[in-house]
């Protein structure tokens, strides 16, 4: 998830220099907007004068982000929302476990202080575990004295990978096809532009999921114009595109699509949330990537 700022201090289960995926990792656009407004809104609570949970029982952690198949990492941002963060680095007060329910597995996730401002913190935390299609997962945040908040994330069955479909013309816009995808969630143009004077690569994605129809009852389809690679990219002069791929993204039961839900709603600390005794979002990801041969990309 885009999580902000780099880091400034780790707690004690953290490795020393802790940093978060690349934006080219991201499940962006719609789920970028749960994460960064239900939580966002929430680390005001580091204030303390503005922190309407703290004397409370029923909301204990504020936990948002997403389950993905394609990553070898997942990240969850999580808030205690009773009590302030120690920006000393002394790790959070309490942990974060994951839990396969079909083969009982479990992973403890390790947390990483990071901020946002000069004034607000939070925990972003990270397991290795790898997330198999069609499975159901609870995720557990624990505070040491036992108060829990906790959400069941149920993951998409496995669907047929995309197809690209080049057009005829060269005028005429290709098309990607997607079968049997449960909810379709997010689908992504991605690329890494490398910036050959300043000597740094930068990973790049444009979101085509506000374009998709639906093709039959179980396809959906997207046109993409040959030329967006080029406008997304003009003006940036000594740069060259590799790694061009196409990512479609399936979500599970509990997807929202945010486009559809009045800003208003999405503002409310427990306006949209599936976290028990607790706020915020988190979803399950069944994610596929595929080349996408492109004449801005070199190779």
């Amino acid at each position: 998830m885009n999580i902000g700022n780099s880091t400034t201090k780790t707690g004690q289960n953290s490795h020393k220099r802790p940093t978060a995926p690349s934006s080219g990792t991201h499940f962006t656009v719609v789920l970028i907007l749960a994460g960064v407004l239900l939580s966002g809104l929430l680390l005001n609570g580091c204030d303390e004068s503005l922190n309407a949970f703290k004397d409370n029982d029923q909301y204990i952690f504020s936990i948002s982000g997403y389950l993905d198949t394609s990553l070898d990492e997942q990240w969850m941002r999580v808030v205690n929302l009773q009590e302030d963060i120690d920006q000393n680095g002394s790790g959070m007060n309490g942990n974060v476990t994951l839990k396969n329910l079909e083969s009982g597995e479990t992973y403890t996730f390790r947390d990483s202080l990071f901020r946002y401002s000069e004034t607000i913190y939070a925990y972003n935390v990270r397991t290795e575990a790898r997330i198999q299609p069609g499975n159901t997962y609870l995720l557990t945040a624990t505070r040491n004295d036992g108060a829990q908040s906790r959400v069941v994330v149920d993951i998409p069955d496995d669907y047929i990978d995309p197809t690209f479909v080049p057009a005829d013309r060269p005028w005429q816009p290709d098309m990607l096809l997607m079968r049997e995808v449960e909810n379709l969630a997010d689908i992504q143009i991605r690329f890494r532009i490398n910036h050959k004077v300043a000597e740094y690569t930068q990973p790049y994605h444009l979101s085509l999921i506000g374009d998709a129809f639906r093709v039959n009852e179980n396809t959906h389809g997207v046109y993409i114009d040959r030329q967006t690679i080029t406008t997304a990219t003009l003006g940036l002069d000594d740069i060259e595109i590799t790694d061009c791929e196409l990512y479609v993204a399936s979500a599970g039961t509990d997807w929202v699509d945010f486009s559809k839900v009045d800003p208003d709603l999405i503002m409310l600390p427990d306006g949209i949330t599936n976290v028990e005794n607790g706020t915020g979002y988190v979803i399950g990801v069944n994610s596929r990537t595929i080349p996408y041969d492109n004449f801005a990309c070199e190779e």
